[in-house]
């Protein structure tokens, strides 16, 4: 399976021993899935923010980075109107590779969290803490 990180977990994301990325590093450890990323500018923009620019080429030389390019900028910018959040650009990721998994951690960020959700949209789940390790299956993301 695939999952979707999102900017407000990177600083959680970076410390392997965080309680609640363990899970999700033993996932990508032991090769179960990947976690999809796609080179837009808004991407490349909150990852290079967010000191994960390393990071992620080195998840994508040990495979545990998916990139997804194509149809996701013009898929942001079909929703930028259409969504209670300012994330459209995680929403259109979810939507062209088929991501039903989000993780994140701020309950502030209640309307990604909402439209995320929403059957009509991404129709997905949100990690946000180890209790929900039972989001984490076994890959289905090629």
């Amino acid at each position: 399976m695939c999952v979707i990180l999102d900017t407000n977990t990177f600083h959680k994301f970076k410390n392997p021993d965080d309680e609640d990325m363990v899970p999700v590093w033993k996932w990508l450890d032991n090769r179960n899935g990947k976690i999809v990323y796609a080179n837009t500018k808004k991407f490349e923009d909150e990852w290079e923010r967010g000191g994960m620019s390393h990071l992620r080429d080195q998840m994508m030389r040990a495979g545990q980075l998916k990139l997804v390019s194509e149809g996701v900028q013009e898929k942001a910018d079909e929703l930028k109107d259409e969504i209670a959040s300012n994330d459209e650009h995680v929403l259109a990721l979810a939507l062209i590779a088929n991501v039903k998994v989000l993780i994140s951690y701020r309950e502030g960020d209640s309307d990604l969290f909402d439209d995320f959700k929403d059957r009509n949209l991404a129709g997905g789940k949100v990690y946000t803490r180890k209790t929900h390790a039972h989001m984490f299956t076994k890959d289905t993301c090629p």
